[in-house]
């Protein structure tokens, strides 16, 4: 089994979480992708941070009807911050190692993988997906940058192995302004999603 994994705090998950789950998915012949919300991201604040059972509802309805993508509670079970090589070790455990996983990760977060807990032990776990856009200049560089931290071979698999997807141009920071403002979403996420969001009052709706 090939097992995608996208993490995050998904705080709400929106049609760019999507695209980029599907397009990893059929660049790297996927067996699923498993979306996992966090229950505290380490490298964010809690503020405006909606309920776990809030976002982890949001996915599952964002997902619903996809075969191969799942939503997964398993950091939310824990209850305490998520860190990302402690959520791989436990997968590994869960399926008995009978699979590969592929951590799927954006570009802008390439700078910020020195300060992750065991960095070099999570890159001996799994492989990285790297989701990039076109023209952006600053993977380069900061694959540069890893090759001292996880050796100049695990940086050339995640080169290989990185996949350019259109630009985009939404975020969940963006949609949250938007419905404190009271300006609509639509399109901008799934419309079972802003439903939810409507009917749970979720950040200033």
């Amino acid at each position: 089994m090939k097992l995608g994994i996208l993490g995050g705090s998904f705080n709400p998950v929106h049609i760019g979480h999507l695209i980029v789950a599907e397009e990893v998915y059929w660049r790297h012949g996927l067996s699923r992708v498993l979306f996992i919300p966090a229950y505290l991201p380490p490298h964010k604040g809690a503020e405006g941070l909606a309920e776990a059972r809030y976002r982890y509802e949001m996915v599952r309805l964002a997902i619903k009807g996809n075969r191969h993508f799942k939503v997964s509670d398993i950091e939310i079970a824990r209850g305490e911050k998520s860190y990302t090589v402690e959520t791989v070790e436990l997968l590994l455990k869960q399926y008995e190692k009978a699979c590969d996983l592929y951590l799927i990760i954006g570009a802008d977060t390439l700078q910020e993988l020195p300060s992750w807990k065991e960095i070099g032990r999570l890159s001996g776990l799994c492989h990285m997906a790297v989701v990039n856009r076109p023209g952006s200049s600053t993977a380069g560089e900061a694959f540069s940058q890893l090759i001292p931290i996880l050796g100049r071979e695990k940086v050339e698999e995640m080169q290989r192995l990185s996949v350019q997807i259109p630009p985009i141009g939404i975020s969940s920071t963006e949609i949250r302004a938007r419905l404190r403002e009271g300006r609509q979403i639509k399109y901008l996420v799934p419309e079972a999603v802003e439903e939810y969001i409507r009917k749970k009052e979720l950040y200033g709706s």
